[in-house]
């Protein structure tokens, strides 16, 4: 980033990779917590700069990692970048995102699961129910399938029961047992995606380069796409990567591939993957959508590719080669069989001759409602992405109350969204079912029906409960720091972000079975199981956010985010909401907090743990809270909203929209505002103008020291 210029001392550094490590251009990685526990540099705590020495180009996996993240796959964002190591140039690299926890946080409701770094020769095959025989195997010394988080608890139960169900389940019942474990669709984009990128160093062709996550709070895994430069050409067993067989995928490495060969014996899942190949060919490997994109980053790394000697050394690439490896005919040096365009233009042209659809029943392959958690008087939303070979003729939502006898039948309108990557876009169908009111709920199921009267029913077992919240009165979320640096010890003298809790009412309240999150999304992430765990009227409860359960005190499974998140705590039926906040950028060493406490205002603080809070002055006057306030309305809305704003004194104001990810999506400033209440629109576009797509985002306000966040959903 042009804009940081910062120096940042007791850093981690080594050579990483595996077949890089020998190379004369090495890769690295670097870690900003190494010797100093819990540090982040700008939200990153490690980094991966890839040398790219097999790739006379330098940009082929940073164009896969772009098409990963176009078509909506959880996957690491790529950036070029030049490193340089005590002043002297090493060259141009791509800097790829580090999957770690961070990675999670972004990416998952739930980040707490286990993830697995899978490497060769990570098949996947049955070895066995007992889960150390997967724990315990290695190739020349390095683990198999990884433990990357969760090391200490070292559990490997659900990656044995994942490995068990895609071996040993009937093919009769297998799409509902392994639909209910693991994300299937993920699985066939991924596999899709590898065959048109002529990625062989995989799972299908080598058993290799991938993460698995396990979930817990969905009881699911996904896979995570991992190492992109062995691709568009780039071929070292003399296959032509351009027109291979799509359903018999060559394979570097001999061996059954249950994950991928198991999913395509079943005609639903063939067909499924069919779609996604013909919708990415068209849409996504299409040389007229990339070429000025290929052309506009071989001008803008050019000349650092240029300078970069240590590019030559290991197989003595050229200028030329760089420049030509770029091109649509006649390129080939050594493994790189063909240029970057003459790839992309080969298997998007023989693709089409070799798909092959089944006429499979239809297949519901992503359903999503908003909100996540509903309230009383809330409509929801219900999305639902489905797909047959035959042609889709109808799709329906059924619902029953809790309670009742009587199934509702809800239409559901072929809703697309075109100009997209994303497939489940294009896919979509709309419902929205009325509010169910207050302690309500039922059972929900989607059906899809298709032009030969096929039917599939989503999901095959069971069914999604809905349930809204009851009113639950309880202690507030009184104060909390999300960047403690050097204030506050917690009792193990670590300096860990907390929050603490205050009993405004007056009678005593039980925490044991309650919960605390910081997911809008997930209100079940970290429960109090302490036993009697109960605070006395006018009595705090320090928690402290730091993924240390272990330690002495009441310790969550996460940490607070210094630029602002959601923070909730929830009764034990794990969905009526006690207390809620959206906070936005914090202080170092600086808490916010209610005052007085149990109070409607929120300031800056002394900190104070377990005591009443004080007040603090950060820039100048104390401000009035109450003066300062943020709405949205109407909420949810389509087309436009209207952000209502207050502001107790006159100075500059922005206000920003961030989406489910913290990504920050539109951002407007104002300079010279005067005191008192203002208002501006919003028609859910990004800063280029674009639509974004539909779903929750969170308006912020900053004005001088004060911020306020509030939640709005998009409807399309």
């Amino acid at each position: 980033n042009r804009w940081i210029d910062e120096m940042v001392d007791s850093i981690g550094f080594r050579v990483r990779g595996n077949t890089s490590r020998v190379s004369a251009k090495k890769s690295f990685k670097v870690s900003f917590n190494t010797f100093v526990p819990g540090r982040e540099f700008y939200g990153v705590d490690k980094m991966n700069l890839n040398g790219e020495h097999n790739d006379p180009s330098i940009v082929r996996s940073k164009l896969c990692w772009d098409a990963f993240n176009a078509i909506g796959m959880r996957s690491s964002r790529a950036a070029h970048t030049k490193v340089y190591i005590n002043d002297v140039y090493y060259g141009l690299y791509i800097s790829v995102e580090h999957i770690d926890d961070e990675f999670l946080e972004k990416h998952f409701a739930d980040d707490t699961g286990n993830l697995w770094k899978c490497l060769y020769p990570a098949d996947l095959n049955d070895l066995g129910s007992d889960p150390a025989v997967y724990r315990d195997l290695e190739d020349n010394g390095r683990p198999v399938y990884e433990l990357k988080t969760n090391e200490e608890a070292n559990d490997f139960s659900q990656l044995a029961r994942l490995i068990q169900v895609i071996n040993n389940t009937p093919d009769a019942t297998l799409p509902d047992s392994v639909e209910h474990l693991l994300d299937v669709t993920g699985v066939l984009q991924y596999t899709a995606m590898n065959v048109l990128l002529g990625s062989w160093d995989d799972y299908w062709s080598l058993a290799n380069n991938y993460y698995l996550y396990y979930e817990p709070a969905r009881d699911r895994f996904t896979l995570i796409p991992y190492d992109y430069d062995n691709t568009f050409g780039i071929d070292w067993f003399d296959v032509d990567w351009t027109s291979v067989d799509p359903y018999n995928f060559p394979k570097v490495v001999d061996g059954y591939r249950p994950l991928v060969e198991r999913l395509l014996d079943n005609a639903q899942y063939a067909d499924l993957y069919t779609h996604f190949l013909e919708f990415y060919n068209d849409n996504v490997l299409d040389l007229t959508r990339w070429e000025a994109r290929i052309d506009s980053l071989r001008a803008m790394i050019a000349p650092a590719a240029a300078a970069d000697t240590f590019r030559t050394l290991d197989y003595n690439f050229s200028y030329d080669d760089f420049w030509n490896s770029y091109a649509v005919t006649g390129y080939t040096n050594q493994h790189v069989k063909r240029g970057l365009k003459e790839f992309i233009q080969a298997r998007h042209n023989t693709l089409p001759a070799q798909l092959n659809y089944t006429g499979a029943p239809p297949v519901i392959y992503a359903v999503d409602w908003s909100p996540a958690n509903p309230g009383a008087t809330d409509s929801i939303l219900v999305d639902v992405a489905a797909f047959a070979s035959e042609g889709l003729a109808g799709v329906t939502a059924l619902f029953l109350p809790d309670n009742a006898t009587d199934t509702l039948y809800y239409p559901v309108s072929a809703n697309p969204v075109f100009s997209t990557l994303r497939v489940e876009d294009i896919d979509r169908w709309r419902a929205m079912l009325p509010p169910i009111g207050a302690a309500g709920g039922g059972k929900l199921w989607i059906r899809a029906e298709d032009e030969q009267g096929q039917m599939q029913t989503y999901p095959r077992s069971g069914s999604i409960q809905i349930q809204t919240p009851v009113e639950v009165s309880g202690p507030v979320i009184n104060e909390f720091m999300a960047d403690n640096d050097n204030v506050v010890q917690d009792p193990a003298g670590d300096y860990d972000d907390w929050l603490e809790l205050y009993n405004h009412r007056v009678e005593p309240f039980l925490f044991t079975g309650c919960y605390l999150t910081d997911k809008p999304d997930n209100l079940t992430k970290w429960q109090f199981s302490q036993d009697s765990l109960i605070l006395q009227p006018g009595e705090y409860l320090v928690v402290w956010c730091d993924e240390d359960e272990d330690q002495p005190g009441v310790h969550t499974n996460f940490k607070l985010s210094k630029s602002g998140e959601f923070l909730a705590l929830v009764a034990p039926d794990g969905v009526s909401v006690i207390d809620s906040l959206s906070f936005g950028a914090q202080e170092t060493d600086l808490a916010y907090g209610r005052y007085p406490d149990g109070g409607e205002g929120w300031s800056f603080l002394d900190p104070t743990p377990g005591y009443p809070n004080q007040p603090v002055n950060v820039h100048g006057d104390p401000k009035e809270p109450d003066t300062f306030t943020l709405a949205a309305y109407p909420n949810p809305f389509n087309p436009t909203t209207t952000i209502d704003y207050t502001i107790p004194e006159p100075g500059a104001v922005t206000i920003s929209i961030f989406n489910l990810r913290g990504e920050r999506v539109w951002e407007h400033h104002q300079f010279h505002t005067k005191a008192g209440p203002d208002n501006l629109q919003w028609s859910g576009v990004d800063e280029s103008g674009q639509s974004v797509s539909a779903g929750v985002y969170f308006v912020r306000i900053n004005a001088t020291d004060l911020t306020r966040m509030v939640k709005v959903t998009l409807l399309k």
